[in-house]
């Protein structure tokens, strides 16, 4: 993963939507970004508090972890209450509707893009049911192969 290219990616994306992409921002990303598993928002203020000489408080990281969600620079995984960098940051294309693969033992999180046939077949259900989607991030839980292993030994 190339954090430098991604870290320009969200500046670009930042920019486009008007939004300035700050040090404490900027910083916030690359953590994530340098994150092996989903970090919640006090993870992250630990983190960043740790690395710089300034510290910075729950409700910035908050502030600025919304304003991510809502450019689709991260994603906020319901189950857990963590965030995790968009795999699909650095891509020039929407990369359209995904779900997410979360181990149960170790926390370890995995973006997998939707097929565009499955994502109708939901929606084509939910309409079938009179109910109006509102979000579509799908988390399915399960164990990652690391986990697995260390289960079968």
């Amino acid at each position: 993963m190339d954090v430098k290219r991604r870290l320009n990616s969200a500046s670009q994306k930042c920019q486009s939507a008007g939004v300035k992409f700050t040090d404490k921002r900027a910083s916030v990303l690359a953590i994530l970004l340098a994150s092996e598993h989903p970090l919640s928002a006090y993870e992250l203020v630990a983190q960043y508090n740790r690395v710089h000489d300034t510290s910075m408080q729950p409700m910035s990281v908050y502030r600025i972890l919304d304003l991510f969600v809502e450019l689709e620079l991260v994603h906020k995984l319901a189950s857990s209450n963590k965030y995790v960098a968009c795999f699909h940051l650095s891509c020039d294309h929407n990369h359209g509707e995904q779900f997410f693969l979360v181990c149960k033992s170790c926390g370890a999180s995995h973006e997998v893009g939707m097929t565009d046939a499955l994502m109708e077949q939901i929606k084509g259900s939910a309409e079938a049911a009179s109910f109006q989607l509102l979000q579509s991030q799908f988390e399915l839980s399960g164990l990652c192969q690391n986990c697995q292993a260390k289960v079968e030994s």
